[in-house]
């Protein structure tokens, strides 16, 4: 608001008509009407050796098979979404969006372990459910705060077991982690495609 109300760079117009606008008044008001917490739709991801794409979220074909990670420990099912980039005026007049994407999965699908933890090598004693090792159209999907729950609970269990391991995230035993998740309701197998 402050960028459009005051910034030079800003057609003076559009600097007036904003400069009406406000904060509203019966909200937060004990913190000068700001809301306590910022909406961050996507911020920087840690990059794994396992990177969640759209081939992931659609299970298209890949390499001559569907794409269907090997190990996973949650599942997204959200329309991969962004929104649009910018705004221009089209031949005809007309102000047109360019760059909104709302494509369906087609249905749920799996979230990689290796998605949530470092690369091989690389800090043994963190995972990250959210910033995880995503594209930006499938983290349009896993953004979800349902997701980030579902992986949230398996990064935890995963932290359990490497501390009983004794070993690095990167070097848990997958089949034990599976087998606690889908112990606790954790649902780990889309249905089949149509």
């Amino acid at each position: 608001m402050w960028f459009l109300a005051n910034d030079p760079r800003v057609p003076e117009p559009v600097r007036r008509r904003v400069g009406q606008w406000g904060l509203a008044k019966d909200e937060f008001t004990d913190n000068g009407n700001w809301p306590h917490q910022i909406y961050v739709r996507e911020a920087r991801r840690m990059l794994s050796d396992y990177v969640i794409s759209e081939q992931d979220c659609r299970r298209v074909p890949a390499g001559g098979g569907w794409r269907v990670a090997a190990d996973p420990v949650g599942m997204g099912s959200y329309n991969m979404d962004s929104h649009n980039t910018q705004r221009y005026v089209a031949a005809d007049g007309h102000a047109r969006n360019e760059g909104d994407v709302e494509v369906s999965p087609g249905g749920p699908y799996v979230v990689s372990y290796r998605a949530i933890r470092p690369k091989p090598g690389q800090c043994p004693n963190l995972l990250v459910p959210v910033c995880l090792s995503a594209s930006h159209i499938a983290y349009g999907s896993i953004r979800m705060e349902p997701v980030f729950m579902i992986l949230g609970q398996s990064a935890a269990t995963a932290a359990v077991h490497a501390l009983e391991e004794g070993r690095p995230v990167q070097e848990i035993d997958y089949a034990k982690l599976r087998a606690r998740l889908e112990r606790d309701g954790q649902v780990l197998v889309p249905p089949p495609r149509r």
